[in-house]
């Protein structure tokens, strides 16, 4: 099964499709975050995501095998058509492997197809992967 880039709006969306135990995507996600030495805390970051939510904001975490092993917020500014991405984690066995990139790159193409035109990549990690893929500006 191919990497996927789900947006969800609910930390108990049904991601996992085997039997799953009660909060375990939002405690797998908060365990990746944790596993993160470049971000916050999970709690942290699970906080200021489930506010998000209540704008209309929106997660993406990136499926392989039925378990999240990436993250990204996908934020609207509330000013203009741009969207914000920051939060990024990759679980610890996949870093390096350049999933990051790969990640990155379905989330654009989903929101490109929502009509999003423009980006604004808030961590360093996430400027880098979309300056070399030239993913700043949608060309129309």
């Amino acid at each position: 099964m191919p990497l996927e880039a789900i947006a969800i709006n609910s930390l108990d969306a049904p991601l996992i499709k085997k039997p799953a135990r009660e909060n375990e995507l939002a405690e797998r996600l908060q365990a990746l975050y944790d596993s993160d030495d470049t971000q916050p805390s999970g709690a942290d970051v699970l906080s200021l995501v489930e506010q998000g939510f209540k704008r209309g904001q929106y997660l993406y975490v990136g499926m392989f095998n039925d378990k999240p092993i990436a993250a990204v917020a996908c934020f609207d500014d509330g000013q203009t058509n741009a969207k914000r991405l920051q939060y990024l984690t990759v679980h610890a066995q996949n870093r390096g492997r350049a999933i990051d990139a790969k990640f990155i790159k379905l989330v654009y193409d989903a929101e490109v197809k929502k009509g999003v035109r423009e980006f604004v990549p808030v961590d360093t990690d996430i400027h880098r992967i979309m300056s070399e893929y030239e993913l700043l500006r949608v060309k129309d």
